[in-house]
């Protein structure tokens, strides 16, 4: 039987259902978790308000193919700004970015609370769909949202109102779900510095971060709008260079290797060579996202060379440039190129290569992140009560003689709360989806701050101070090994507890050195390391945006 389309458009929210399966192996100090499912089953529940040929069709529908395969719209994904649709149309141009479109695959079209048109895709790009023939059908002002195959989970519910108006609700099993945690449709330009001053700690902590957001994109490969990359080695002239288009696990495997190759270091540090080949190769791009990581240690040379760079990055259109300075602290050349300045120029010190992959990693997906995890910087957290459970597993033995007595089954108090999360506009909406697959249920961990000020600063810390003076709130030995926010505006700074001692102005916290000042009216927030205390995840799609909720539980922070 060929494939049926369900063609009715959805009234009221959608539910959208994703399902993982994680094995949590705990022991009495800490746990192990097992990912057994990459991609979750993913259920989607649609409501339709009909009238009675409405209904008649969908009941003829369904007695026709309740057990077979459907092809069904993905509602919450649709996009309302493409053109108007003729009937020889085989490019439509829409925001393909942010929505789950296959190629080969399929897509619908509707216009003004109709039924949905079935259009068969050739080719997916960031800013249109190609169709493996004429659209046979003219739209004014459609709606166009992908479709998948489908299944019916669960009898098919009709509730008649009158004899002209009816609902039918619908519940779908999705037959292609796929980890969409990945970067999509973007060309990637990424140019390290391999001049001589890049010896030693340097270059081997450079070549390991990009290593490692390599292999992060080679563990995540999109179903479609697979990203290009080009990987750059620059000095006084362009020493190597690998480009990849719609790279693929493979392509990726094979520049994790090349990467893992010690670079030869000479001559000096020429901007404009960093940026020599950029034109060319965001032209292969089309209409890809396009983001340039420029990491260097040293100022141009010469000093011409900046100016020169600048010249290059005015030709190509809507490049986004995040500059990283390696030990150097001198940031104002690099910030001529670096045309995102809410996140500054990050200072990384030499060497350090898990601080230079994080924050490589957060720029890159929008999420900062701290020792290999993402931190939930979600405003929409600080807009709701925040339920909390304190609680200890604990064994009951009564001997039936004496008193009842309890022994803990383990040493940890589990700390557990609800979030709210909530998003509005397909580029947020895509990117809560995105992390969610990150985090593939229990699976992955994430930090989480308590947004509680905890940390009061008593006075400015500078750039290279190694401890905050802070207002006493807790024991000094309650602090010990916790873990801080301070809450700059774009430039949030993470760092662990090492030390806490009475000092004149309150307590005393030692950490580690601070590569930027720190106002005395920054936040500060305690972070805690937690996990979702759930496979389910039940997103509410609605006009307005969408809405998820689900349980956290706190686990052991593992030694870094």
């Amino acid at each position: 039987m060929a494939d049926l389309l369900w063609p009715f458009a959805a009234h009221g929210p959608a539910t959208e259902v994703l399902d993982w399966r994680t094995d949590v192996l705990q022991s009495e100090a800490g746990e192990q978790r097992l990912s057994l499912r990459d991609a979750p089953r993913e259920v989607l529940t649609l409501r339709h308000r009909l009238d009675g040929p409405g209904l008649a069709e969908a009941l003829a529908l369904a007695r026709r193919g309740l057990a077979g395969e459907w092809i069904v719209p993905l509602w919450h994904m649709a996009d309302r700004s493409g053109d108007d649709i003729t009937l020889g149309e085989t490019s439509l141009s829409i925001a393909a970015r942010y929505a789950d479109f296959r190629a080969p695959g399929f897509a619908v079209a509707a216009s003004n609370g109709g039924d949905a048109y079935l259009l068969t895709l050739a080719a997916v790009h960031p800013d249109g769909i190609d169709l493996t023939a004429t659209a046979g059908v003219a739209l004014t002002r459609p709606v166009i949202a992908p479709a998948q195959r489908a299944r019916l989970l669960a009898p098919l519910e009709i509730e008649h109102r009158h004899a002209d108006l009816g609902f039918v609700t619908a519940r779908f099993l999705l037959q292609e779900s796929a980890d969409l945690s990945g970067l999509r449709g973007t060309a990637l330009y990424i140019a390290v510095d391999t001049s001589t001053s890049m010896s030693g700690a340097k270059i081997t902590a450079a070549m390991a971060a990009v290593r490692a957001l390599v292999d992060e994109l080679a563990g995540s490969v999109p179903p479609a709008l697979r990203n290009d990359i080009c990987i750059l080695l620059w000095n006084e002239t362009v020493a190597d260079m690998q480009v990849r288009r719609d790279a693929d696990r493979q392509d990726l495997t094979y520049l994790s290797d090349w990467l893992a190759q010690p670079p030869v270091l000479r001559g000096g540090t020429d901007f404009a060579m960093a940026l020599s080949e950029a034109q060319g190769f965001f032209a292969g791009g089309g209409a890809k996202r396009r983001i340039i990581l420029f990491l260097t240690d040293g100022e141009p040379y010469p000093l011409s060379s900046a100016t020169a760079a600048v010249a290059l990055l005015e030709t190509i259109a809507d490049v986004e440039v995040y500059g990283f300075n390696i030990g150097l602290t001198n940031t104002s050349w690099t910030a001529m190129l670096d045309n995102t300045p809410s996140d500054g120029v990050p200072v990384i010190a030499p060497g350090d290569t898990d601080s230079l992959r994080d924050t490589l990693l957060g720029t890159l997906f929008g999420s900062p992140r701290y020792r290999g995890r993402d931190v939930l910087m979600d405003p929409s957290v600080l807009r709701q009560p925040l339920a909390q459970t304190l609680s200890q597993s604990f064994e009951g033995v009564d001997s039936g003689l004496g008193p009842v007595v309890f022994e803990p089954l383990r040493d940890l108090v589990e700390h557990g709360s609800v979030l709210t999360l909530k998003d509005m506009g397909p580029a947020n909406t895509w990117s809560r989806r995105r992390w969610l697959h990150h985090l593939r249920g229990r699976a992955r961990a994430f930090w989480l701050p308590t947004w509680g000020r905890e940390l009061a600063l008593q006075q400015e810390a500078l750039a290279g101070d190694d401890a905050l003076i802070g207002t006493p709130h807790l024991e000094p030995s309650d602090w010990i090994g916790r873990h801080v926010l301070l809450d700059l505006p774009g430039q949030p700074i993470f760092r662990v507890i090492t030390s806490a001692s009475l000092d004149p102005l309150g307590l005393r916290f030692g950490i580690d050195p601070l590569d930027r000042d720190v106002p005395i009216t920054t936040p500060g927030h305690l972070l805690t390391l937690v996990r979702l205390d759930t496979d389910r995840i039940e997103i509410e799609h609605r006009p307005a945006g969408t809405e998820v909720s689900f349980p956290v539980l706190e686990i052991p922070d593992p030694a870094p």
